[in-house]
């Protein structure tokens, strides 16, 4: 046992002997530019989210309906005035179809609707019965 461990240890120090010759190795080192003259980087900027804009509601009493510009005023419950685009595709419940606006004015609605580019659309037009 004794000489095995002889052995072992000369082998060590013969490694440890060879590796610290005066002989220089040559060691691959890649060129690091310094910080300074490196230009910024730059995160990337998120994708625009494209999640549709959230609905909204307003109660109040219809005024100026433009069936030509398809637009109409409500004036909510504390007397200000929201002006609100339609299109074909907005629902009118409580009284008939989007064509029927017109015969509306006056009449106390909810809107449903969403905002885009400071623009209010329509999604809903629900009159209440009897107003």
């Amino acid at each position: 046992m004794n000489t095995r461990l002889l052995i072992v240890s000369l082998i060590c120090l013969m490694g440890l002997a060879a590796c610290s010759g005066k002989e220089s190795v040559a060691v691959y080192q890649p060129k690091v530019q310094p910080i300074s003259s490196q230009e910024p980087v730059t995160p990337a900027t998120p994708a625009a989210e494209t999640r549709p804009p959230a609905e909204q509601f307003v109660v109040g009493q219809l005024t100026d309906i433009n069936m030509d510009a398809k637009t109409f005023v409500l004036k909510d419950t504390k007397g200000n005035a929201h002006s609100f685009a339609f299109s074909e595709t907005t629902k009118l419940t409580g009284g008939g179809g989007v064509r029927d606006l017109r015969g509306q004015q006056g009449k106390n609605a909810t809107i449903r609707y969403v905002e885009s580019d400071n623009r209010k659309s329509a999604v809903q037009i629900h009159i209440e019965v009897g107003s």
